[in-house]
């Protein structure tokens, strides 16, 4: 196989290049057109920036989900502690 066999449209595959002999792997390289990359698309929305969160809103946030968590914890805690007392009073 020679380069020269290869269509000038048809892409070369990596293992194509690699199995290929030195000699014909430069020529092989030689005929690539230096790599396209796609353009960095625009940002979809407009991010806030880090500055704009506030500490208070930050900490707000942060302790309303740990107050939450808490609550329901204690919750299940005293429905099960009710539960459980109350079977101990029926089995008694």
């Amino acid at each position: 196989m020679t380069v020269d066999q290869l269509a000038a449209d048809e892409p070369l595959s990596p293992e194509l290049v690699l199995v290929l002999p030195p000699e014909l792997r430069a020529k092989a390289l030689a005929r690539l057109a230096p790599p396209v990359w796609p353009k960095p698309r625009p940002r979809a929305g407009a991010v806030p920036s880090p500055a704009e969160d506030s500490l208070t809103r930050t900490l707000g946030a942060v302790l309303s989900a740990r107050v939450g968590q808490l609550v329901l914890i204690f919750v299940a805690v005293t429905a099960l502690t009710l539960v459980l007392s109350a079977v101990a009073n029926a089995v008694r």
